[in-house]
């Protein structure tokens, strides 16, 4: 049966690609995986290969992104919920510091907070038990999604999507993986009563029913795309030929997130 292969892409919106791109390699440590310049295309990894999602950073621009041109725009400075693991998060702080890099805790959860050049923020937290402490950025471990019902998510992406839901040590939190090196997904609806700014919850209410910048990758998209449909998936954007030489569609989740669906063809592998 037709199935989606991996969470492979996450984005993040820019104002300068090309500083973006200094910071998160040089600073970050990231390695870059792929580049297409003339798409604006970068995608950028804690290691070079590895299963985990590569981080896509994203300079919109109207030609590209048409309608959704002032919304990503919208996007850039925001908290991302991209999590990072390291091995070592004292380190890796202390590090990152040396270079300059503005991180803020860690917070009584455990994960300290890194602001890139635009503001975008990113987690970072330790592996438990890690067999060997290092610093530096190891995987892409998870994002989180805003949604009005964190149970009802997790069910289109257990029983829709087809991923493996693992209960965590945070109250109520549940990560969904396609594969146990590949990229969670962590559903959660924001609450008042956990912020200490209001604005910090009105910023996670807004993120509910937007791009989420996420890609899924497959072999067989049409299979796919079938399935889903057979579930009752709403679709922005059925399977077609792309620009990039692939084949991408967009779906949506129950509270309209959208998410994107990508195909590579044998050339661009």
């Amino acid at each position: 049966m037709a199935k989606i292969e991996s969470l492979s892409h996450v984005g993040v919106f820019v104002r300068d690609q090309k500083k973006a791109k200094d910071f998160y390699t040089k600073k970050l440590g990231l390695a870059v995986r792929a580049s297409i310049p003339k798409m604006g295309y970068l995608a950028l990894g804690a290691t070079k290969g590895g299963k985990d999602a590569s981080l896509n950073l994203w300079q919109p621009t109207p030609e590209m992104w048409g309608e959704d041109y002032e919304n990503v725009v919208k996007q850039i400075g925001g908290v991302t919920g991209i999590g990072f693991m390291t091995t070592n998060l004292e380190k890796t702080i202390e590090t990152l510091k040396t270079k300059g890099v503005r991180v803020e805790g860690p917070a009584e959860e455990g994960m300290a907070t890194v602001f890139d050049p635009d503001g975008n923020a990113l987690f970072v937290f330790e592996q438990p038990r890690p067999k060997v402490r290092r610093a530096g950025l190891r995987s892409l471990e998870f994002v989180t999604i805003a949604s009005r019902d964190a149970n009802r998510a997790g069910e289109f992406f257990a029983k829709t999507l087809g991923m493996r839901s693992k209960k965590l040590p945070q109250e109520g939190m549940t990560e969904y993986r396609l594969s146990p090196e590949g990229t969670a997904l962590a559903p959660f609806t924001p609450s008042p009563e956990f912020y200490k700014d209001a604005k910090d919850f009105e910023n996670d209410m807004a993120h509910i029913g937007e791009n989420t910048s996420i890609m899924f990758s497959t072999k067989d998209i049409y299979g796919v795309q079938d399935h889903l449909l057979s579930r009752g998936v709403r679709f922005r954007r059925k399977a077609a030929k792309a620009d990039w030489g692939g084949i991408d569609a967009e779906f949506f989740d129950p509270d309209d997130n959208r998410y994107a669906l990508i195909q590579e063809m044998p050339e661009n592998r």
